[in-house]
């Protein structure tokens, strides 16, 4: 009996498992895996990788994937910045770049977008900073919820 050959979703879901492990060896040696089996890594693969990396505070590593996934033209979407902007938290200004540039897109910004960044400003004290996002998410009519009131 052959057996089914994995494909992208099921890589995705091997890498998620040992992502959320905190095993990311195992999870890179997947990766390549997938690459000398032609199976091509998608924006939910490297949001895996990102969002994982993120969690565990590996700033620079998370900010790679993203480098590499732009590399390979796959454009990173809200999920992927969202995870970065937490990734960032530490780092206000350069989550505030991320945030920006997810502004420059058009429409990528979203309630989450908003929440992180404003909980990242309000953990610095800075609330007048936290005070313009929100202005922000109110001028791009997105609307306040629960967690908005929770992050702080």
């Amino acid at each position: 009996m052959m057996g089914i050959a994995p494909d992208a979703a099921t890589y995705n879901s091997l890498i998620k498992g040992v992502c959320d492990r905190g095993q990311f060896e195992e999870a890179t040696r997947l990766f390549y895996e997938m690459k000398s089996r032609n199976i091509y890594a998608d924006v939910f693969t490297f949001n895996i990788f990102v969002d994982g990396l993120c969690k565990e505070g590996k700033i620079v590593k998370g900010k790679r994937a993203v480098e590499i996934m732009i590399d390979k033209v796959l454009e990173p979407d809200q999920i992927t910045y969202n995870s970065l902007i937490y990734c960032l938290r530490g780092e206000m200004g350069e989550a505030r770049k991320v945030f920006d540039l997810m502004l420059g897109k058009g429409r990528m910004v979203d309630v989450w977008s908003c929440n992180i960044l404003i909980n990242g400003y309000c953990c610095d004290k800075k609330i007048d900073l936290a005070n313009d996002v929100f202005q922000d998410m109110l001028r791009l009519e997105l609307h306040p919820n629960t967690d908005l009131q929770h992050s702080a």
